[in-house]
């Protein structure tokens, strides 16, 4: 009877090892985003003093089952003393999924990204916060090679000039 029980116990660690190797697998091909993260220091043109805001986004795209994945993080290290204050009117991401040619690249589908601005007037203590984009999804072409695309969109409080586009770089191809 033990030993059954022992066989019975060593099955089912076995079985356990088992779907853990197969989740960490598939875990595996879901991390397959190629991204590129670039930087950016924008003053902010409503005030004039220790308030430059430090963007990094990574831009990330991926293929996958026949389609194409897009998606942006933005990481924001702004001024300390605008912690809990209005820096924004409004603020969104553009992600794009491009078509990779020769010359300019056509968008080939995209999608505006809200929240970006709540996160701005939301700073922490230190001045910094963080922002994911929505994951954009195109069905591919065959044979055509894709990237991500992102834009900052920001309508700073103070200065009247309406939104602002700031690029940053794209992904690499897949």
């Amino acid at each position: 009877m033990n030993i059954a029980r022992a066989l019975t116990a060593t099955a089912a660690t076995a079985a356990l090892v088992a779907g853990a190797t197969v989740l960490g697998t598939g875990t595996a091909s879901a991390a397959s985003y190629k991204c590129t993260t670039s930087k950016k220091s924008v003053d902010h043109p409503g005030n004039t003093v220790n308030d430059n805001f430090n963007f990094s986004v990574k831009t990330c795209a991926k293929r996958e089952g026949g389609y194409i994945y897009t998606k942006a993080y933005v990481s924001v290290d702004g001024p300390w003393g605008f912690a809990g204050s209005s820096s924004v009117n409004d603020a969104r991401a553009l992600i794009q999924v491009k078509r990779s040619v020769s010359g300019t690249d056509p968008v080939s589908k995209y999608a505006y990204g809200n929240g970006l601005g709540s996160k701005l007037n939301n700073l922490d203590a230190y001045g910094n916060t963080s922002y994911t984009s929505p994951t954009v999804k195109h069905k591919a072409a065959a044979g055509s090679r894709y990237l991500g695309d992102s834009v900052m969109q920001i309508d700073w409080r103070n200065d009247g000039k309406g939104r602002i586009s700031y690029n940053f770089s794209a992904s690499p191809t897949v």
